[in-house]
């Protein structure tokens, strides 16, 4: 078991796919396949399994890789800790997964391109809700970007944009012949239900309790993609944020009318440990964003 082999495991627990972790890591997929293989065999136990085409960290997987990926984390917070101070000044941000065309890189894109950034950069590390608030709350970034609130840790929030849950369901169930309905028509059915370590599981709850009931579960996932290839291969029904990705999947979307189908991803930093002046100065254009 070495470095390598320990990094190659976080990045294909993050994609589950060997084809785009070898992009990712810029190494011939045979070498990754062996590396895996490796690390299994070292371990004694399987990381990965084969469902039809695709593969999926196991059980044991799951629970080693969550554990690996915040080694990592620290490794390079201690590595950004020993890096010589110099003019150039990072922002490090913790954000739920994002997109290039979300409002969220939108923010980013525009900061850095005002006159006067040129010795300022973001790193930003994607993390479920609950992991960003434990980044920030162990300084581990200056700022995260959140789908809820949390009740337990001293932070201020800023709303920065509005998002939408809807229902995906396979294509030949029978609520795809709607286009629109209320959450609680969807209760007779079996639902893959969100995983506790993520921000969906808060909405999820929310959604629920507004129905006055839970639906009976299929099964769980972490994964909003996974949950959607779940949904495709008629495992069940599921809640997903709005996003362009569920074009790549065979599922109907609808729309519910439920208030809490709505909610709003978050800038938060910690009320009480100072900015950095990059960190604040990006704070003050998320504000002025935010209330145009």
């Amino acid at each position: 078991m070495n470095y390598n082999s320990l990094y190659y495991f976080k990045v294909l627990g993050e994609t589950e796919h060997f084809g785009k972790a070898a992009q990712l890591l810029h190494i011939e997929q045979p070498s990754l396949s062996q590396s895996i293989k490796r690390l299994e065999k070292d371990l004694g136990v399987p990381l990965f399994e084969k469902r039809g085409r695709n593969m999926f960290l196991t059980e044991s997987g799951r629970a080693f890789h969550q554990k690996i990926r915040q080694a990592f984390d620290l490794i390079d917070a201690a590595a950004l800790e020993l890096q010589p101070k110099d003019p150039l000044e990072t922002i490090i941000i913790s954000s739920v997964h994002s997109h290039p065309r979300s409002e969220f890189s939108k923010y980013v894109t525009e900061f850095l391109n005002q006159p006067g950034r040129q010795s300022i950069r973001i790193s930003i590390y994607e993390r479920h809700t609950p992991e960003s608030f434990e980044a920030l709350k162990n300084n581990l970034c200056h700022l995260i970007v959140c789908s809820s609130k949390s009740a337990q840790d001293d932070f201020e929030y800023i709303p920065i944009f509005k998002q939408r849950v809807i229902l995906i369901v396979p294509e030949s169930h029978p609520l795809a012949a709607y286009d629109q309905i209320d959450i609680r028509s969807a209760l007779p059915y079996k639902f893959i239900y969100p995983a506790h370590i993520t921000g969906m599981w808060t909405i999820f709850e929310r959604m629920f309790a507004e129905a006055g009931a839970l639906p009976p579960v299929a099964m769980e996932a972490e994964s909003v993609t996974f949950t959607a290839s779940l949904v495709a291969n008629n495992f069940g029904i599921a809640l997903s944020p709005e996003a362009e990705h569920l074009n790549l999947y065979n599922v109907k979307k609808i729309r519910l009318t439920n208030e809490a189908s709505n909610f709003y991803h978050y800038l938060a930093y910690s009320k009480t440990r100072p900015l950095s002046p990059a960190a604040e100065q990006f704070k003050a254009f998320i504000l002025q964003e935010t209330a145009l």
